[in-house]
């Protein structure tokens, strides 16, 4: 019992803290939107971003992955100092890796930049090339990030390495506030700097938990060999989720100015909801899961990983529905002011519509990687990546001659859902008596509540839309949330309706959220 309260008070914790980072980034995209809107410079700084935060991160985000339960187990037989020892081994190698790809990259950015945004010419190309150059040192501040994120969590510290994207976000948000005196160069080097911090804060608090760095460097250490071939594939599989991003992004550089912003504005939106959730669970029942396998116990760990999918349903697809027959206003009121324009917001409602389509096949993939790992199989999920980033191709190529930016957000969504599908199937085949029946059934109802919320809440739009572009922002903002408040107490009486398990278990989490927030606010 004990162990269900704990792992409920992490979810509450991580999610809360995962909300509030989320709010701040978005906060950020709608400043950056404002800034400089769908143009070439916010193309640029995208696609600066894309070597240091996306692929260079699946490296070490799969390392610290299979660096925590070998921490734990050195902890376990060897004590404290033998662990850190272990961690120092991993921190020296992904320092002298990360420099290493930072020096390269730095010489290197005008054919890197030419090849990820091969649409790119003139004026778009230089300011590119020069603010990858800025940039590539986040190489080595979010690789060694990652590794003390692994440091923290197998030490029981959540919170702060939920809570770093804060002040990172900040420090963007000054700088574009500041954009006239600092300028875009001003943006990327807030950037660097954020990266920086984010670092800081996680060696103030491992420090707290007895890390202290030696250089130790022993490439021939048997778990440090060990984690190098665990990591390979878990690599691979991240890699892989990120290349269908890059492959976006090359593809929307030779479409109309914009479609590069368009996509990652919608995306990060589509990404709030998703990674609120999805990420949230899956942080806190890896290590459950994990546990689980390691006592032979899969009568529990079916029914933890079921429930952890059913929740995932239960909160996603009523997003989707709303998310399709709102994306327009949504954008409209978050992002359209001055320089993001009518223009910028059609461009991004779109590509919303479609990227929300796979929004809950991302929650289900997050969870059932993880699941993977769990039973320390990091190939499968390689392996179904890899086979659907040929499908995500061919689909990008197809649908962007008809539907351009859209069409690239439409083959995303439906490489997830392959994906997920994939998945599904692989581990039928390791583990009997899933409990598909209950996952699909809990889908249907959750699905067919959400078409009948979503068409609600048209109607509710419907008669309120003149009003809402009579008015401010602020009255638009607040009309809006009310229609997206009686949209979802409509869903949940719907699913209470029909009597699903795991709606009781989200009103459990709801109330000690609520309960959370009204102690702050009397504090």
């Amino acid at each position: 019992m004990e162990t269900k309260i704990s792992y409920k008070k992490a979810t509450i914790v991580v999610m809360m803290i995962t909300l509030l980072s989320k709010i701040t980034g978005f906060f950020r995209e709608i400043v950056l939107g404002s800034t400089y809107g769908a143009t070439y410079v916010t193309d640029a700084y995208l696609v600066s971003q894309t070597i240091p935060q996306m692929l260079f991160a699946s490296v070490t985000a799969a390392i610290a992955t299979t660096y925590i339960p070998l921490y734990s187990r050195i902890m376990v037989e060897k004590g404290r100092e033998e662990a850190v020892k272990f961690t120092n081994k991993i921190i020296t190698a992904v320092l002298f890796g990360s420099m290493v790809v930072t020096f390269l990259g730095v010489i290197f950015a005008r054919p890197i930049v030419s090849f990820i945004a091969m649409g790119f010419k003139g004026e778009a190309l230089k300011l590119a090339v020069g603010f990858t150059r800025l940039a590539f040192p986040m190489v080595i501040f979010i690789g060694l990030s990652n590794i003390f994120q692994g440091f923290l969590q197998s030490n029981s510290e959540f919170a702060v390495p939920a809570l770093i994207g804060i002040p990172y976000n900040f420090i963007i948000i000054a700088a574009l506030f500041l954009h006239d005196m600092v300028g875009p160069y001003g943006l990327v080097a807030a950037t660097l700097a954020g990266s920086a911090l984010q670092l800081l804060l996680l060696l103030i608090y491992a420090f707290q938990k007895g890390y202290r760095y030696r250089t130790v460097i022993d490439l021939k250490d048997g778990d440090v060999i060990k984690v190098a071939s665990l990591s390979v594939p878990v690599m691979m599989g991240a890699a892989v989720q990120q290349l269908n991003t890059l492959i976006d992004r090359m593809l929307a550089s030779g479409l109309p100015e914009g479609s590069i912003a368009a996509l990652n504005f919608a995306n990060k939106l589509n990404g709030f909801v998703y990674g609120l959730f999805s990420m949230s669970i899956s942080v806190v029942i890896y290590p459950l899961l994990s546990r689980l396998t390691a006592e032979d116990n899969m009568v529990e760990f079916k029914e933890k990983l079921v429930k952890a999918l059913n929740v995932i349903t239960l909160i996603i697809l009523p997003v989707t529905a709303g998310a399709v027959v709102l994306s327009h206003p949504i954008v409209s009121v978050l992002f359209e002011r001055g320089e993001f324009t009518g223009r910028a917001t059609s461009m991004t409602a779109s590509a919303l519509i479609f990227y929300s389509l796979g929004m809950v096949f991302y929650g289900y993939r997050d969870v059932l990687n993880r699941t993977f790992y769990s039973l320390q199989d990091t190939k499968t999920p390689m392996i179904n990546g890899m086979m659907t980033v040929g499908f995500n191709i061919v689909m990008n190529l197809v649908l962007v001659r008809y539907m351009q930016h859209s069409g690239l957000a439409l083959a995303t969504s439906l490489s997830a859902a392959v994906t997920t599908i994939l998945l599904i199937l692989n581990l039928k085949k390791k583990i009997s008596g899933l409990g598909g029946k209950k996952i699909l059934g809990v889908f249907i109802k959750s699905a067919a509540s959400s078409i009948i919320m979503g068409f609600a809440v048209l109607w509710l739009y419907g008669i309120s839309s003149a009003y809402i572009a009579a008015t401010g922002k602020l009255v638009s903002i607040v009309i809006l949330g009310l229609i997206i408040g009686l949209g979802a107490i409509f869903y949940f009486a719907l699913i209470y309706a029909f009597r699903v398990e795991e709606a009781y278990w989200i009103l459990e989490i709801a109330k000690k959220l609520v309960a959370k927030f009204a102690y702050w606010h009397e504090f």
